[in-house]
């Protein structure tokens, strides 16, 4: 399990070299499917933190501090970010690297918007806990991998 932000890191790095840089909606629900995907795969999390239900879908708050400054425009390059954990990103675990790898092979090609909707969807564990008047309701771990074994198919 690590730190959001190294998680984080992984993916826009993936995004930069790939020269398919993604913004900061989309790597929270890159983060978010990622979790799920360890989850149900691994049986574990692949982030400490706990994700919120915020009113575009789940978003990890360490994250959207990170890399706020980028707004919605991709994010190219890492200057700007205090402390990108670059060296850390070295040390994933292969299992939590497949479940990264997993998770760029099917949502790279998609829109934020796209990945917000699907977070959105009837049932899912966002739409579950989501409350207007709450921002930052919690999203269990144990209803995102049993969304995730049943979308999955495992």
């Amino acid at each position: 399990m690590y730190s959001a932000s190294v998680i984080a890191a992984y993916l826009v790095n993936k995004g930069i070299e790939c020269i398919s840089p993604i913004s900061q909606m989309k790597l929270q629900k890159m983060v978010y499917f990622a979790q799920g995907v360890n989850l149900a795969t691994n049986d574990a999390p692949i982030i400490k933190q706990t994700i919120e239900a915020w009113k575009y879908g789940p978003v990890v708050p360490i994250i959207y501090s990170d890399y706020k400054l980028y707004g919605s425009l991709p994010i190219n390059d890492v200057d700007l970010i205090y402390n990108f954990p670059k060296d850390e990103i070295k040390n994933i675990d292969p299992k939590s690297l497949e479940s990264l790898n997993y998770t760029w092979q099917a949502t790279s090609h998609l829109t934020a918007e796209e990945l917000a909707n699907w977070t959105h969807i009837v049932g899912s564990p966002w739409q579950r806990v989501y409350n207007p008047n709450a921002n930052g309701v919690p999203i269990p771990n144990d209803l995102i991998k049993s969304y995730f074994v049943d979308f999955l198919g495992s």
